[in-house]
């Protein structure tokens, strides 16, 4: 049975994307590079922010190691500051975590977002959802690896037999896989597509955030 579930935040709970490309489209022209579009910033996120910015920097060309932290920290100052614009909540995403909770299960998020931004939003837009918020934070690795979502876990007092792993991308579907986790759901509605979450070996894929509670249920 399903006691505790860890969710992903950008792509999974929260429509982050125009939020996360106007912070970056802002910081490349800062540095004289060109601006992206919704499909190149879907395809930087998911790794935290370091590789947000590589990845957006190396396709124009620019790999210096020095601008590169450079302008990391110039993107995570403006995003600290306004982390809230253009953000949108997942329509179905309240109604189906105040069913988990009235079904007794505690809720979680896990994020490669940077800590402070992570636990911000979440406080805006999810207030009293979540018994615990982490986020990315210097010198614990980011997901997939399993060291963050296993001090989650352990933090709620739970069993990874007892949790699911809920997110948008690979990293996530990974993530539940590194800890064991009892089962690993993938959301088609956020930053990557049906076809990815099966590659990386979702045990189910909901389209829809109503789904969650029956397929958590289903789990014996």
């Amino acid at each position: 049975m399903i006691k505790y579930c860890i969710f992903d935040l950008d792509g999974t709970l929260l429509d982050t994307l125009p939020t996360i490309k106007h912070h970056l489209n802002k910081t490349l022209k800062d540095y004289g590079l060109s601006e992206v579009g919704d499909s190149e910033t879907k395809r930087y996120i998911g790794d935290g922010a370091y590789q947000l910015i590589f990845r957006a920097f190396s396709e124009q060309g620019v790999t210096e190691e020095k601008t590169v932290a450079r302008a990391l920290a110039e993107y995570k100052a403006a995003y600290d500051a306004n982390p809230y614009y253009l953000t949108k909540i997942y329509d179905g995403i309240t109604d189906a975590l105040d069913a988990l909770l009235t079904r007794g299960i505690r809720l979680a998020v896990l994020s490669n977002k940077p800590d402070a931004a992570t636990r911000s939003v979440i406080s805006h837009f999810l207030a009293g959802k979540f018994a615990l918020v982490r986020g990315g934070t210097d010198g614990i690795p980011l997901k997939p690896n399993r060291e963050a979502p296993l001090a989650v876990a352990k933090e709620l007092g739970a069993s990874v037999g007892e949790c699911a792993f809920i997110g948008d991308t690979s990293v996530d579907i990974l993530t539940g896989k590194n800890m064991c986790a009892a089962l690993t759901v993938g959301v088609s509605w956020g930053f990557r597509d049906k076809e990815e979450l099966i590659s990386a070996g979702a045990d189910v894929i909901a389209s829809h955030p109503s789904e969650l509670i029956e397929i958590l249920e289903a789990v014996k």
